[in-house]
């Protein structure tokens, strides 16, 4: 007899006639959680409703939209039931939830239709940690000049290059994500075994990561601004809601630190606009020297930008904030024989800390901002 954990997180009416459906395939229902399938009963897939334990989750909902259904399998493998669904149904999605088998056609491979570059990624990274054993794992996703970590834990976080990727492939500590793009790269730390069935399960669905790989790169011709390294204003609004989303998923806290030149326009009356133009584009430079890889820097408009930095606290915050200060004072932009001092001033908001959105996020940040504008400029200013 297979255990089934069972979590009723919201009333159900027809949850008793489901544990007796169940009982009688076969599965006794363990209250709570445990190393193994769980069925999860809800309203809806919240995956603040995630117990800390279970390989996998079968949701078994009232109503869902396809978002709130891939981003609670991007936190956790499992399938979707709604509840007015034939017992046939969840039968089945149990059967290839025991059985590891997430290439069917079924919920899942619907969300993997749905689902970004980044929930794929997850879902894929899950899936190997768990099958190989291993303490943890991160995925690296090819640019020109090399593999740039994506997401994950337990490596440096610094670029590999192609050459050193192509070496780790073969030393058989990497595995290559869709192998005839080289699109990414795999990496486990202390695997007790090869995560060979996680790669038998990536052919069947190469085409959906390369065309959400390729979807992002398109789109991130869109999103770079025209003079600076930096992203655009549109692809901040893009991205900063997910990156929210995503943070509460995990618990996790969210910085954007809103910036803008000192006296640019004093600068552009002296020198010229060719001048500020420079000033701008010397800002983005430093940011991204001393940025991590997984941090992104988008210029908001005009003098103005935004570095929206995960995982990370206001000590760390500010720390950047201060560094970025301190490093465009250490290279003032040289014209001809003039050297003129780049200053900025500095707004830090964080996610849960100061807002709940996206919205409300840049909101905190730009009122900081001005507030470290007010008070002499040249400094970094945390929202109150």
């Amino acid at each position: 007899m297979t255990d089934i954990f069972w979590i009723q997180a919201h009333p159900a009416e027809g949850a008793p006639r489901l544990r007796e459906a169940l009982e009688g395939w076969g599965y006794r229902l363990v209250p709570g959680t445990g190393d193994g399938t769980v069925v999860l009963v809800a309203d809806r897939p919240d995956p603040r409703l995630l117990p800390p334990q279970g390989s996998d989750v079968l949701w078994w909902i009232k109503e869902a939209t396809p978002e709130e259904v891939s981003l609670a399998l991007s936190a956790r493998p499992g399938w979707v039931i709604r509840q007015n669904a034939p017992p046939e149904a969840i039968r089945e999605a149990l059967r290839l939830l025991q059985n590891r088998d997430m290439g069917h056609e079924g919920w899942l491979r619907q969300m993997l239709h749905l689902a970004s570059l980044d929930e794929l990624l997850r879902l894929v990274l899950v899936r190997a940690v768990r099958i190989s054993g291993a303490q943890s794992g991160a995925i690296w996703l090819r640019q020109e000049d090399g593999f740039y970590q994506r997401l994950g834990e337990g490596f440096p976080e610094a670029p590999i290059p192609l050459e050193e990727a192509a070496g780790l492939v073969r030393r058989g500590e990497a595995w290559l994500l869709c192998a005839t793009e080289q699109m990414g790269i795999l990496r486990l730390r202390h695997p007790r075994k090869e995560p060979e069935n996680v790669l038998d399960w990536l052919k069947e669905v190469e085409y959906l990561l390369l065309n959400a790989w390729n979807l992002e790169r398109s789109r991130a011709l869109s999103f770079k601004d025209d003079l600076t390294v930096a992203q655009n204003r549109r692809c901040l609004e893009t991205e900063l809601p997910q990156a929210v989303r995503e943070a509460a998923t995990r618990g996790e806290t969210l910085a954007l630190l809103f910036l803008d030149l000192d006296n640019l326009k004093s600068l552009n009356s002296r020198f010229g606009h060719p001048a500020g133009s420079r000033a701008l584009e010397q800002v983005a430079l430093e940011a991204k020297g001393i940025m991590r890889a997984q941090d992104r820097i988008y210029r908001y408009g005009g003098d103005e930008f935004c570095i929206l930095v995960r995982g990370t606290s206001i000590p760390g915050a500010r720390k950047l904030g201060d560094r970025l200060i301190q490093v465009l004072n250490e290279r003032p932009l040289k014209l001809g024989d003039a050297s003129i001092p780049i200053g900025i001033s500095v707004g830090i908001a964080t996610f849960p800390q100061h807002a709940d959105g996206a919205e409300r996020l840049i909101e905190r940040a730009d009122r900081a901002l001005f507030q470290a504008k007010a008070a002499g400029k040249g400094r970094v200013v945390i929202a109150a």
